[in-house]
């Protein structure tokens, strides 16, 4: 089964650079590339239309121009490659992304690595790609060939190399299971939270025993918790949301009476809180709330309650203190993009296991209920009245 994964980073002189990841360094990009193709990991190197045959004097050239204009020195990727594919095929699926991110005019190094370790389960590729400026023939400034620097750039890119994969896989005779989608979660309407990249060193110092530590820096983030336990907590949560799921599909079955009635469940609700308005103006804890009203100059947050319970912890009230009073039938509310931060991701999963629980007790409630109706209808079977007639056929 093909994986998605896809990632870009930057070096750039810019004097507007904010962030201390993305500035440039003079010999940066050298060692970037005697680490990616190093014999030991690399199975093959590609490389085309280089200032300098020696990988070292273009990674110099690039530099100073990227210096001397103010600008970026490369676009980086790293891409995961399908594992059920052929040594040759991975090789032209690279090539094929890079002459089309290219356009066939600006520079590239590509590096497979699938030879050896952890790299035979997850075959990947380092590319870096050298931009060329050229003219449109106006005035201006000359225009950038590969474009990263643009809006939404990225997003084309990862879009562009899912639909390059798909369609080579698919003309290799692969299956569906080989497609890959660039979109995420939140796109593709799934009702999950996004692992953590953990990398293959914290896996391999796990392995042998040892332990990990977080940084200072990372204190308001992690809460002093590591990768591993961020992504075993988002596990539990995606766990709980899932039979979350499971019951309210059961409860749709059962969600009307035989006269056609609806549940009283649904009924006890407050005033003003239906499954509609539940699912569009509400929105679990911790996650970004978009609907502001008009005039507000910031978004409010909703914290799991109705729009009207600003200010209300969870959503909490007097008969249900610490959870929400949702109906049996309904559904949860649709979700908002989340931030994994570790607090927040436990009091989200102590307010998903709250709301389990309930959902749980009041299933017990209404199968309770309909058990009672079936034995009272066995006990007490209503008798059908008998119509005699008489043999002029008049009702008597």
């Amino acid at each position: 089964m093909a994986l998605f994964s896809f990632r870009h980073s930057t070096k750039t002189f810019s004097v507007k650079v904010e962030r201390k990841n993305r500035r440039a360094r003079r010999g940066q990009t050298a060692a970037h590339l005697r680490y990616i193709t190093r014999p030991q990991a690399a199975r093959v190197v590609m490389h085309e239309r280089l200032s300098s045959p020696s990988l070292n004097a273009a990674a110099k050239d690039a530099e100073n121009a990227a210096a001397k204009r103010k600008g970026r020195v490369a676009e980086r990727f790293i891409i995961a490659l399908p594992l059920e594919a052929t040594s040759g095929q991975r090789e032209a699926l690279v090539r094929a992304f890079c002459e089309e991110m290219t356009k066939r005019k600006a520079g590239f190094v590509a590096a497979i690595h699938d030879v050896k370790g952890n790299d035979q389960k997850n075959p990947h590729a380092h590319i870096v790609l050298f931009d060329t400026y050229e003219r449109s023939g106006g005035r201006g400034r000359p225009r950038s060939v590969i474009g990263m620097a643009r809006k939404h750039a990225v997003e084309n890119a990862a879009r562009d190399w899912a639909k390059l994969h798909n369609q080579m896989m698919t003309d290799w005779g692969f299956d569906q299971n080989s497609q890959i989608d660039h979109r995420s979660f939140e796109a593709r309407g799934i009702e999950r939270i996004p692992t953590i990249h953990e990398g293959s060193a914290s896996r391999a110092i796990r392995a042998k025993g040892g332990s990990l530590e977080s940084k200072n820096d990372w204190e308001h983030v992690d809460a002093g918790k590591t990768r591993v336990e961020a992504n075993a907590l988002i596990r539990e949560i995606n766990q709980t949301n899932e039979q979350l799921e499971t019951i309210n599909g059961l409860a749709k079955c059962y969600g009307k009476h035989r006269d056609g009635s609806k549940s009283s469940v649904t009924q006890s609700r407050p005033d003003g809180w239906s499954g509609s308005a539940a699912a569009t103006d509400t929105a679990p804890a911790f996650f970004q709330h978009k609907g502001a009203e008009a005039g507000d100059r910031k978004p409010k947050r909703s914290f799991g309650g109705p729009e009207g319970r600003n200010g209300e912890f969870l959503g909490a009230t007097q008969e249900h203190p610490g959870f929400l009073p949702l109906g049996f039938p309904g559904r949860l509310p649709r979700r908002r993009r989340v931030r994994r931060l570790f607090v927040e991701l436990m009091m989200l999963r102590d307010t998903l296991r709250a709301r389990l629980s309930l959902r749980r007790k009041q299933g017990m409630d209404e199968t309770r209920r309909r058990d009672d109706e079936a034995k009272r209808f066995h006990q007490f079977p209503v008798k059908k009245q008998r119509v005699r007639r008489s043999t002029s056929g008049i009702e008597r």
